[in-house]
């Protein structure tokens, strides 16, 4: 007995050997362990918990997750459970297209600050129609959309954030395509309880090494693989159309800076032109040689300018505030330190002359072919069938080859030599009750279900576009009207009324709201120019393609 023990310490100690070995040697493979359990209770989702291995993203296009109850899931990818529909869009032109495109499925990133409240609530004017404002190019050192585009896309956080799920499906990729690890088993055998003898015969003690080694007869991880890979094809483009509706933020947040702009330097030449009148009035009204009644109107005058002129520099203060929200609102989207947002000043004017985009057929057919959304919905559609084939190949259960090298019988009780033998063995499943037929019959249900979503965004898209379009030529004739028919008319009033003012034929009061009705036409082309602006690059947006400048 003791040589016997001294055999089935040292096959221990083999094996421990072997064990070690192992272990030291780099991991080649790997298996998901993931098991789910029995889902039968559903509990409330509250989304993906921060810093969990879940997409922040939700499911891709064409996602699909087997439902099993108590069989292990033979897929690595497919996300969550669907919680929507296709991939959220871009924005629109008009609030309703828009709301249905930003509650679908997608990439998300977090809201904008609002958008800065210009705060005019006294329409202002320079002297004459100030047209220059809206062709001002902005300091020469300030800056422009380009870059302004360029630095979103380096050093957004949010879009840095959402550039690590793409490194996490690489990670997924990898996962996919780990093999099963084979099985070693150590066992001992006709174990006497004392020892064996003519009265009570058995044996010899027996002790065997077995190694298992699992072949993937259909193919489960070549299917695992290719799920993988189109799944991280999708979120590329995912990740992409991401991008595009950050840069459609920072448009808008680029052209609000620039409106804010113009209005503040506006509202400051309407402050100095009411100071000048306010301080020529008061010399005139010292000034000798007048009569008590030419003074006495000059006082009332200069009452009136001056609660004019109050009324000026509080607008003046709200255009102050509304440009340094803007300021505020445009370093969030390109990551500019609070230090450095007060000296943040647009460059390049709002009055961007271009030519025509082209039609509208060519419009979407370059929307159809350029959005990276649509292009993720394609993909999903090609993801959701190699989930067809990935359920099809997790029919079949991996077949394990048996080999047992070596087994070793103890004739020590005997007197005799050891005896040593080797076997081999085949272990697989019949396939005769589950052949993952409901996950098959729900992944090619998947199948159908991503086609209509494909469908409904291509439809989407071109709603988009054909809105985006329409603004842009609206916005344009209008202001193509004011500045040809408006503005020429209000220049020759304005200039008659200050004509009349000077000569004493009108009143302060009729002089003022002379101004106030002139202060408002040149508020409405300002406005029509950000409006005509603003058309231009949601036009981009809509077709995924920078087109105008």
């Amino acid at each position: 007995m003791i040589g016997s023990g001294l055999k089935f310490a040292a096959l221990w100690g083999w094996l421990a050997a072997v064990l070690i070995a192992a272990c030291a040697v780099p991991a080649l493979a790997q298996q998901d362990t993931n098991q789910p359990g029995n889902r039968i209770l559903e509990f409330p989702n509250l989304g993906p918990i921060p810093g969990g291995m879940e997409p922040s993203f939700g499911p891709g296009p064409g996602a699909f997750e087997a439902n099993n109850l108590s069989v292990p899931s033979g897929g690595v990818i497919g996300g969550t459970r669907r919680t929507g529909r296709i991939p959220r869009t871009g924005h629109g032109t008009r609030s309703g297209l828009r709301s249905a495109a930003t509650s679908a499925r997608g990439m998300q990133v977090p809201e904008n600050l609002p958008a800065p409240n210009p705060g005019r609530q006294l329409a202002i004017s320079t002297t004459v129609f100030d047209r220059t404002l809206a062709d001002d190019a902005g300091p020469a050192g300030g800056l422009s959309l380009d870059a302004a585009i360029e630095q979103m896309i380096e050093a957004n956080l949010d879009v840095q954030a959402l550039r690590q799920e793409l490194t996490q499906a690489d990670a997924d990729i990898l996962t996919a395509g780990l093999r099963t690890n084979p099985l070693i088993y150590l066992d001992s055998q006709f174990i006497p309880y004392g020892t064996f003898n003519d009265a009570t015969p058995g044996g010899p003690t027996q002790y065997d090494l077995n190694i298992t080694y699992p072949l993937d007869v259909s193919q489960k991880r070549q299917a695992r693989t290719v799920v993988a890979r189109l799944a991280r094809t999708a979120l590329e483009a995912q990740f992409q159309d991401v991008v595009r509706r950050q840069i459609d933020n920072v448009y808008r947040a680029f052209v609000s800076l620039q409106s804010a702009r113009i209005d503040l330097r506006a509202t400051q030449a309407a402050v100095r032109r009411e100071e000048t009148m306010v301080d020529d009035l008061r010399r005139a009204t010292g000034a000798p040689g007048k009569d008590a009644a030419a003074q006495e109107k000059d006082r009332e005058t200069l009452e009136h300018l001056s609660f004019a002129l109050d009324r000026l520099r509080g607008v003046a203060a709200e255009a102050q505030e509304a440009y340094e929200d803007a300021q505020e609102s445009l370093a969030l989207l390109l990551n500019i330190s609070p230090e450095e947002t007060a000296a943040l000043e647009p460059q390049g004017a709002l009055r961007n002359s271009s030519p025509a985009p082209p039609e509208l057929e060519e419009l979407v057919r370059i929307a159809q072919n350029c959005r990276p959304d649509i292009r993720a919905a394609r993909l999903g559609v090609s993801r959701a069938n190699a989930e067809v084939g990935l359920q099809r190949a997790n029919r079949f259960d991996d077949v394990y080859v048996f080999y047992d090298p070596i087994t070793v019988q103890d004739n020590g009780p005997i007197h005799r030599p050891d005896s040593r033998s080797w076997a081999v063995g085949v272990t697989f499943a019949l396939p005769i009750y589950n052949r993952n037929q409901g996950n098959i019959a729900r992944a090619q249900s998947n199948v159908q279900q991503t086609r209509g979503e494909l469908s409904s965004l291509e439809r989407r898209a071109v709603s988009e576009v054909r809105l985006a379009e329409r603004e842009f030529q609206y916005s344009k004739r209008s202001l193509e009207r004011i500045e040809t028919l408006i503005l020429p008319q209000a220049d020759t009033a304005l200039k008659r009324a200050s004509a009349e003012f000077a000569s004493g034929d009108i009143d302060p009061d009729a002089y003022q709201d002379r101004l106030e009705e002139a202060a408002a036409v040149a508020q409405n082309h300002r406005e029509a120019v950000v409006r005509h602006r603003r058309s231009m690059l949601d036009l981009n947006t809509a077709v995924g393609l920078r087109l105008l400048p």
